[in-house]
């Protein structure tokens, strides 16, 4: 009997030990090796924004100027915080990674995004852009972020952005 017990604590702790080494080798991280450019490979800077989005974008700025910092091209995961649990979390960033906001203001005391700006891309919108749209304004909306769409090919003036952005003077 005594026998008995001694085997079965023997492989309960080999079986133990095994599982054990296991996970925390599946839990190092792997090495990474340096980003190698390929041969035929040729890299060139690209515009950031268009002509329009720059004229959008100065007047954005000077509308809000004593207000906010104004960032234009940034992606939706770098101005919401996901807190959550393991795969959930993942989940989430996941669904948000690839999307990107055409304006983001900052409060430069927070140093948090307050308003993000969306421009509408064509009319009719797409399928494909209004998927992206709801899915934007759903993650700000949860996050407390107010969101503002112009029409990139509409004439705005400095007070009339600094209005519909909430920082110009109600007449």
């Amino acid at each position: 009997m005594m026998e008995n017990i001694v085997i079965g604590f023997a492989i309960a702790s080999l079986v133990f030990l095994i599982w054990r080494l296991m996970i925390s080798s599946s839990s190092e991280p792997a090495r990474k090796e340096s980003m190698v450019i390929p041969p035929g490979v040729t890299l060139r800077p690209q515009p950031l924004l268009t002509d329009t989005d720059l004229m959008l974008y100065n007047l954005i700025r000077l509308a809000v100027e004593d207000h906010y910092l104004v960032f234009a091209r940034v992606p939706l995961w770098s101005v919401v915080s996901v807190e959550a649990e393991g795969k959930v979390r993942s989940q989430v960033l996941r669904q948000i990674a690839l999307k990107q906001l055409d304006f983001v203001l900052v409060h430069p005391g927070t140093k948090a995004a307050e308003q993000v700006v969306l421009l509408e891309e064509g009319f009719p919108p797409q399928p494909q852009e209004v998927t992206r749209t709801r899915e934007i304004q759903a993650v700000l909306q949860a996050a407390g972020i107010t969101l503002t769409t112009l029409k990139p090919n509409t004439s705005y003036t400095v007070p009339q952005l600094a209005q519909l952005l909430g920082v110009g003077e109600v007449e």
